[in-house]
């Protein structure tokens, strides 16, 4: 039903522009991004059209057809909460054009459309009142926008931390390890408890984290480990060199 009620308004608003293209079009369509979008568009490839759309956007203030255009292929792509975003850019730009009503009914189905894609029961079209919804749109949309800053700050603090993959040429040892004078190396037992990590291990038996001590725990254990970063799960007895 949302397809079909889109397909509709697509017709209108080409319609609509055949008549006016002159007085109503921004600089914005005489761009080489955007004729190429209405190829893409024509040959059936919304999401190549969609980006050459988003380049205009970037490239120039006031480019309301391209916000359009956008708004467009979003909802075509079932993405409605940049529709929503790109078709009020538009209104805002244009806000007494001869498509601004128009505009405004693809905002609608925009809305209709996001609220089909709801978690559980899908919602009733006139469920939510336009302030309500308005007020759920930004909430996610700020969601989002921290969901990102955790996943980037997780991703800042991994880094340097994973060693380079083993190779293929890697054999198990054959021989006991030994110390520097030929002797056999020793170890002592150490329990994973809560909250450990090999650098945190290092300093409460050796008094630092150096690389070199992280390694050798890693090189005593790799029956029970896969990286320096996958400690065995708590309770299980690792060996510490002496």
């Amino acid at each position: 039903m949302v397809r079909a009620v889109f397909v509709f308004m697509v017709l209108l608003l080409a319609g609509c522009e055949d008549g006016s293209r002159a007085d109503s079009r921004t600089l914005d369509v005489e761009d080489e991004d955007f004729r190429q979008g209405q190829n893409f568009y024509k040959s059936g490839e919304v999401r190549k059209a969609l980006e050459c759309y988003l380049k205009v956007i970037d490239k120039r203030k006031g480019a309301a057809e391209s916000n359009l255009e956008a708004g467009r292929m979003y909802l075509e792509l079932q993405d409605p909460l940049p529709a929503i975003y790109h078709f009020n850019q538009y209104i805002r730009m244009k806000p007494t054009s001869e498509q601004s009503n128009l505009v405004r009914q693809l905002i609608k189905t925009a809305e209709k459309q996001f609220m089909q894609q709801l978690p559980g029961r899908p919602m009733e079209p006139d469920a939510l009142g336009g302030s309500d919804l308005n007020a759920k749109l930004r909430n996610l949309q700020l969601e989002n926008e921290k969901l990102k800053r955790e996943l980037a700050d997780y991703n800042r603090t991994q880094k340097g931390l994973v060693l380079p993959p083993k190779t293929t040429s890697e054999k198990p040892a054959e021989k006991p390890a030994t110390t520097d004078d030929g002797k056999p190396q020793r170890f002592r037992q150490y329990t994973v408890a809560k909250g450990d990590t090999l650098s945190g291990i290092s300093r409460k038996i050796y008094g630092d984290a150096s690389p070199t001590r992280i390694s050798a725990i890693y090189n005593a254990n790799r029956d029970k480990m896969t990286s320096v970063n996958s400690l065995p799960k708590i309770g299980t007895v690792i060996l510490l060199p002496e």
